[in-house]
């Protein structure tokens, strides 16, 4: 179609709206800063279709909805990059839902490429084509934006149908498909989205090392501080840092004069937060919340340092054999769950949720035999170099 390469007005929005809703699929991509806000600022939107690229100016163009209607569409398929934080940034500006993505970064890691390889070494390997990243660290939100600023961006969706359309093909091929999908299913939950301040809770908790009996008012604080995030729209850490949130639990202060004593928190703070804080203590420590996110609990059972590398030495094996990212196989914190605290029987492992489904398929009854020493580690028996697992009785 004949178009200018930025669509900077609802006129030229609308026309190509239309038109994409009749394609099979279209690459998205976005350009936004986060660093000095909670809601990152959006500054740029790509599309590309059978056609080619286009730039959407969100800054000129007061309604975005026949966007965002696309977005929601079961067609086109929406081929991403890392799509998670494009669909967070747009989720919340269009306030839409996805339907029908395609991450290539995700699919990279069931064809043999890291769980994180880079959308340039993904060009490279499917393409042959050496891309630009000149541009990588660009203020997008200056405007005019200059000519290779737009063309740095519209590679980033330049060559995505290519390599969609190829990934698509070997997944087929090699039975790696519905693997695929199960795990990309993930990608237009919305609760994905939504579960920061659980993973906060999770860090503070572990970074501070607060006692059980204090989590409720851990809890309670990092909701609050949520929730001034938002409403101030500034980074967490601009509310108040984690290892003081930590403190002020562990210490629970009564009265903003106890509260002066916590290491780190200014005069200005307590002025501004610290009514808020001293009641938000007092509620938790009255009416505990019953539903605090689960922390995981370990046994540490002996041999955890011997187990850890034989499972990591498993890993490797497995995910050369499937040529699957090691790390989309098992994880980092799953192979340390599995270390500290082995299941006792095929149905607790594969309870897990993240050893169910086609990562069952996949590793078979080779993970459970290896934890019940079913499965030994030797030296290749033909003399050559590396270790093998054989079965054992």
């Amino acid at each position: 179609m004949n178009r200018t390469s930025v669509i900077s007005t609802q006129e030229d929005l609308n026309i190509l709206a239309a038109i994409l809703r009749d394609k099979k699929a279209i690459a998205v991509d976005t350009e936004f800063h986060g660093e000095r806000r909670y809601w990152p600022d959006l500054y740029l939107i790509q599309i590309a279709d059978d056609t080619g690229p286009v730039a959407i100016d969100p800054l000129n163009i007061g309604d975005l909805s026949p966007l965002g209607r696309i977005f929601e569409a079961e067609s086109p398929v929406k081929v991403i990059h890392s799509a998670r934080n494009d669909i967070d940034v747009l989720m919340h500006y269009l306030d839409v839902e996805f339907t029908s993505v395609f991450d290539t970064q995700l699919a990279a890691a069931f064809l043999g490429h890291d769980r994180q390889t880079a959308l340039f070494k993904l060009i490279k390997a499917e393409c042959g084509i050496y891309p630009k990243k000149g541009h990588t660290l660009s203020d997008w939100s200056l405007r005019p934006l200059a000519d290779d600023q737009i063309e740095y961006a519209l590679d980033d969706v330049r060559y995505l149908l290519e390599i969609y359309r190829n990934q698509m093909e070997r997944l087929e091929a090699r039975g790696r498909l519905e693997w695929y999908l199960e795990e990309a299913e993930s990608l237009t939950d919305p609760s994905t989205y939504n579960n920061a301040v659980h993973k906060m809770f999770r860090k503070v908790r572990s970074a501070a090392k607060v006692r059980n009996n204090r989590l409720p008012v851990l809890w309670a604080l990092i909701k609050w501080r949520e929730e001034k995030a938002k409403q101030v729209n500034k980074p967490r850490n601009f509310v108040v840092r984690d290892h003081i949130l930590g403190a002020i639990t562990s210490i629970t202060p009564i009265s903003k004069r106890s509260l002066s004593r916590v290491r780190g928190v200014s005069s200005g703070f307590i002025s501004k937060w610290g009514d808020e804080i001293l009641k938000t203590i007092a509620h938790a420590e009255s009416f505990p919340d019953k539903n605090i996110p689960e922390i995981p609990r370990y046994h540490s059972r002996p041999g955890v340092s011997a187990r850890t590398d034989i499972l990591r030495i498993f890993l490797k094996q497995e995910s050369n054999r499937l040529d699957i990212s090691p790390e989309l196989l098992l994880s980092k914190d799953l192979i340390s769950s599995l270390a500290k605290d082995p299941p006792d029987n095929e149905q607790e492992l594969y309870s897990l949720l993240k050893l169910s489904g086609w990562r069952k398929e996949a590793l078979g009854d080779d993970l459970i035999s290896l934890l019940k020493g079913k499965l030994a580690l030797i030296l290749n028996p033909d003399g050559k170099a590396g270790l093998h697992f054989i079965r054992v009785e």
